[in-house]
C-alpha cells in the first residue's frame, strides 16, 4: 500500500505505527514531511558546532564568575532562575494551556487539553500500593489492529506523549546507568560511612551512614574549555550536572549537527530547554566558612545549573532552576513537558542533582545522585530517527491541599506494575533530596527497558515482567508510575510507558544503508541494497562501498585515546566473544581515570553501519580527530586497539585505514570551502559516489560537514543508536584551587578546545 503524507496526519501515522500496520521507515518519512511543513525552517546555512564552554573570568574580589557563549549570540537569553521562595509559593504554569501568542507549532504540540483517562475500575486502587505484580495472565502473540494498542486513552492521546530519547546519571556505587541497574537488580546496599577522601573530610559524624557519589570533588574542566580556577568556583553540583547533561545529549545523538537542526518557533537553532532540580547550596557555605578578604567566592544561587549551562552549550530554549525540595527534579520534568507542549523548544533536558558537602545538613541515610533525561514529543522523536528508551505519557501537578489525581496523566487499567515513590527511592539510594525525582524516573525507565522488576521490600529478588493484558485479552504496554509528595510541597506524578519495537515481518523494508556500507554486509543482515549499491558501479566506487567511515573526536589527544579505548572495550563482545573487563565491576572507577561508560546502552550491540552513522551525525566534531575506514566490527576493534596502543602512529598517516589530526593550533579549512555556496553539493556528490577517502581528508582538515544532511540526501535518514559517552578525565578541583593554575608553557592556550573549528 502506497502511504503518502498527504493522506494522513500525525494522529493517523502514530496509530498505524503502534498497531504494526506502518513500518518505521514509512512513519519516519511521513512524520518528517509533516513536521517540515509545520515547523519554521533553519535560517540560512548551518553554523559549525561552536565551543560549548567559555573561559570565565571574575573581577577583582568578585566571586560571581561570568560566562559568555562563544560564537553567534543566542536569540533569547534563558529565563530567570526560580528562587526557592518562588518555587514554593508559586505553582508552575500548567502544561495544559498554551500561552497567549504562542507561535504555530507542529500538530504534536497543538493540543491544549489532554484527554483524562477514566478511573480504572479495579477492586483496589493500584496507586495506593507501593508495588504490585503484573496481571497474572499468559503472555503470547495477539493479533491486534487499529487503536487497540494505542493505549487506554485511544490514539488521540498519543499526541500528548513524550519520548525519552536520552538518559544519563550517576548514583551511589555506580558511575553509570549500567552499574546502577546492576545495583537495583541485585538489591545491593549502597550505604557506607561518610567519604573521608573529600576535601575537608566526611560530612557525616562517626556512626552515621549515607549513600554517596564517588569523585564529587572532581571535574573535567579541560573538556568543557573552562579554566581550572574558574571551574573551582563552580558549585560541584553544577559541574556534575553539566557532565551528565552532556552524556544525556550524547546518548540522544544530539551533540552534532542534529543538535543544530533542533529549531525553535522563531527559527533559532539548538532550541533545547534546560530544567534543573536543585535545593542545596553547601559549596557556598564552605566558601563562606573559610573566606578571607580578597579571596574569590562562588557565585550565589543556582545560575550555573540552568542559565549559565544553557549559555555554555549555546542552547536557545528556556532555562530554569527549580527548588521544591524532594520534588524538584520531578517538577523540572513537569515544566519541560509544558515547554514542549507549548512549542517553546524542540527538545528539553530535565533532571536534578544533590550533593551533601556541609556537615550542617548531615543526617543518617542521606543520599546523593545526579541524573538527566532528554525529552521530545513522540512524533518528533520518530521523525528524527531517535532511539526511544521509554514514553512519558504525561505528568500532573497538584498543591498539598488539592493533590491532582494520578489518573489525569493517563493511568490505564489494570494499573502500573511499577510504582516509584519517595520511600522506594530512599530504600535504594538514600534520601537524595532534589534528585529524588530523577532517580525514581530513572529506576522506572530501566525496569521498562529491561522488562524486569527490581527487588522491593515485598519482592526480594528480581522478577521477569510480562506485559499485562486487557479484560479482552489484548496485550498492553508495560507502564510505571512515579509519584512524589512532600510536606508543604507539590504533589507530582509522571506516567511512563514502554516503547516496544513495532512488529515486523521478513518482508519488512529496513532503513537504507549508507553508501559506505558493504553490500555483502547489507545482504547478510537481510537488507536491500540501496540505489548507490546497485551492480554496475565503477570498480573504485565498489571498493569504497565495502567500507564504512567511523569518526571519533575529542578536545585533547588524551581524551581521544580514552574515547578510542572505551569504544574498543564496548564492541569487544561482538569481535572476540568475551565480555568487557568492567562488565561485572561492582564499584566505579574514581580518581584521574576516565569515568566509566555504559557497557550495554540498550540491548545488543548495533551494526557497524548504525554505529558509524551515530558517531557521524550525533556527536560534536571536536579538534582532535580520528578517522577510520573499516569493513566490520572486528576490523574496527583492531584499528581502535592499535590507535590506543600508540596514538602518535596514526597522526597524518593514510595507509593503515585510519589517520588522525590535531586542529587545536592548525589552520582550519585551509581551502576556505566552508564559505563557498557550492560546497554542500560537492560534499553530497562525494558522499553519493562513496568517496570516503576525500571526505575523510576534508573532515580532518577542519571543514564543517553536515553528516546528517548527507544521510538524508542518500535516503538513509538519521536514525541513531545509544553509544558509550565521551570519557571525562576528571581531577579534584576545590576552593583552594581558585587561583590561576600553572599550566605548562607549551600547553597554555592549547588545552581543552572542546569545539568544532569555525
Amino acid at each position: 500500500m502506497d502511504v503518502t503524507a498527504d493522506l494522513m496526519n500525525e494522529r493517523e501515522v502514530l496509530t498505524r505505527f503502534k498497531a504494526g500496520r506502518l513500518e518505521r521507515t514509512q512513519a519516519v518519512r511521513i512524520l518528517t514531511a509533516l513536521l517540515s511543513a509545520g515547523a519554521p525552517q533553519h535560517p540560512g546555512p548551518q553554523q559549525p558546532l561552536p565551543a560549548y564552554g567559555a573561559r570565565r573570568s571574575a573581577g577583582p574580589g568578585s566571586g560571581a564568575a561570568k560566562s559568555a557563549p562563544l560564537g553567534p549570540a543566542r536569540s533569547a537569553a534563558p529565563a530567570g532562575e526560580v528562587t526557592p521562595g518562588q518555587a514554593r509559593s508559586a505553582t508552575p504554569a500548567p502544561v495544559s494551556k498554551a500561552a497567549p501568542g504562542t507561535p504555530a507549532v507542529p500538530a504534536s504540540a497543538a493540543r491544549t487539553t489532554p484527554t483524562p483517562a477514566p478511573t480504572p475500575a479495579t477492586p483496589s486502587d493500584p496507586v495506593a500500593r507501593e508495588t504490585s505484580d503484573p496481571v497474572a495472565r499468559p503472555v503470547g502473540d495477539v493479533d491486534v489492529s487499529g487503536a487497540d494498542v494505542a493505549g487506554a486513552d485511544g490514539p488521540e492521546a498519543d499526541l500528548d506523549h513524550y519520548a525519552v530519547v536520552g538518559i544519563a546519571g550517576r548514583y551511589p556505587g555506580a558511575a553509570d546507568l549500567q552499574l546502577h541497574w546492576n545495583n537495583l537488580r541485585e538489591g545491593r546496599d549502597t550505604s557506607s560511612p561518610g567519604p573521608l577522601d573529600r576535601p575537608g573530610g566526611s560530612p557525616l559524624e562517626p556512626g552515621l551512614r549515607g549513600h554517596f557519589l564517588d569523585g564529587a570533588a572532581e571535574f573535567d574542566a579541560e573538556f568543557f574549555q573552562l579554566d581550572a580556577a574558574d571551574a573551582a568556583l563552580m558549585d560541584p553540583q553544577a559541574r556534575l550536572f553539566q557532565e551528565i547533561v552532556w552524556e544525556a545529549l550524547e546518548d540522544a545523538g544530539c551533540t552534532g549537527s542534529r543538535l543544530d537542526s533542533l529549531t525553535g518557533p522563531d527559527g533559532s537553532p539548538r532550541a533545547v530547554g534546560v530544567f534543573a532540580g536543585v535545593s542545596s547550596a553547601d559549596y557556598a557555605l564552605l566558601a563562606a566558612q573559610d573566606w578571607t578578604r580578597g579571596r574569590p567566592m562562588p557565585a550565589g544561587g543556582h545560575g550555573d545549573l540552568a542559565a549559565h549551562l544553557a549559555a555554555r552549550l549555546r542552547l536557545s530554549g528556556p532555562a530554569h532552576a527549580v527548588d521544591s525540595a524532594a520534588t524538584s527534579a520531578l517538577v523540572a520534568v513537569h515544566l519541560a513537558v509544558g515547554a514542549l507542549r507549548r512549542g517553546e523548544c524542540a527538545a528539553a533536558i530535565a533532571g536534578g542533582v544533590e550533593l551533601l558537602l556541609h556537615p550542617s545538613r548531615a543526617r543518617d541515610t542521606a543520599g546523593e545522585a545526579v541524573g538527566a533525561l532528554v525529552l521530545k514529543t513522540l512524533a518528533r522523536a520518530l521523525a528524527d530517527g531517535d532511539h526511544i528508551h521509554a514514553v512519558l505519557r504525561g505528568t500532573t501537578y497538584g498543591s498539598p491541599a488539592h493533590p491532582t489525581p494520578a489518573q489525569q496523566c493517563g493511568l490505564p487499567a489494570p494499573g502500573p506494575a511499577v510504582r516509584e515513590t519517595h520511600a522506594s527511592t530512599v530504600q535504594r539510594i538514600g534520601d537524595a533530596g532534589a534528585a529524588t525525582g530523577i532517580a525514581a524516573l530513572t529506576s522506572a525507565v530501566l525496569q521498562l527497558r529491561t522488562a524486569t522488576l527490581a527487588p522491593t521490600p515485598g519482592r526480594p529478588a528480581p522478577k521477569a515482567w510480562p506485559r499485562p493484558r486487557s479484560p479482552h485479552g489484548q496485550e498492553l504496554p508495560r507502564t510505571a508510575l512515579v509519584e512524589l509528595a512532600w510536606a508543604n510541597g507539590p504533589h507530582v506524578t509522571a506516567l511512563l510507558e514502554e516503547f516496544p519495537p513495532p512488529r515486523t515481518s521478513p518482508a519488512t523494508p529496513q532503513p537504507p544503508q549508507t553508501p559506505a556500507q558493504p553490500q555483502a554486509q547489507a545482504q547478510a543482515q537481510g537488507q536491500t541494497p540501496t540505489q548507490e549499491q546497485e551492480p554496475g558501479a565503477g570498480r573504485e566506487q565498489a571498493a569504497a562501498i565495502r567500507e564504512d567511515l567511523v569518526l571519533l573526536s575529542a578536545p585533547t589527544p588524551a581524551h581521544l585515546a580514552a574515547l578510542a579505548a572505551r569504544l574498543a572495550d564496548w564492541i569487544a563482545p561482538a569481535t572476540t566473544g568475551s565480555a568487557p573487563a568492567r562488565a561485572s565491576a561492582p564499584t566505579p572507577v574514581s580518581g584521574p581515570t576516565p569515568v566509566s561508560g555504559p557497557i550495554s546502552a540498550a540491548g545488543p550491540l548495533p551494526s557497524l553501519g548504525a554505529l558509524a552513522r551515530t558517531l557521524r551525525t550525533g556527536r560534536a566534531a571536536l579538534p582532535c580527530r580520528l578517522a577510520l575506514t573499516v569493513r566490520d566490527l572486528p576490523q574496527l576493534h583492531a584499528a581502535l586497539t592499535r590507535f590506543t596502543a600508540d596514538p602518535h602512529s596514526a597522526h597524518g598517516t593514510q595507509g593503515e585505514g585510519f589517520c588522525s589530526a590535531d586542529l587545536r593550533s592548525a589552520q582550519h579549512d585551509p581551502y576556505a570551502l566552508a564559505g563557498a555556496p557550492e560546497t554542500a553539493d560537492y560534499l553530497a556528490a562525494l558522499w553519493q559516489a562513496g568517496r570516503l577517502e576525500q571526505l575523510r581528508r576534508l573532515w580532518l582538515s577542519g571543514l564543517p560537514v553536515d553528516w546528517a544532511a548527507l544521510e538524508r540526501r542518500s535516503g538513509a535518514g538519521a536514525m541513531v543508536v545509544p553509544l558509550p559517552p565521551s570519557p571525562f578525565l576528571r581531577r579534584p578541583l576545590w576552593l583552594e584551587d581558585t587561583h590561576p593554575s600553572a599550566a605548562p608553557a607549551d600547553e597554555a592556550g592549547r588545552a581543552g578546545v572542546a569545539r568544532e573549528p569555525s
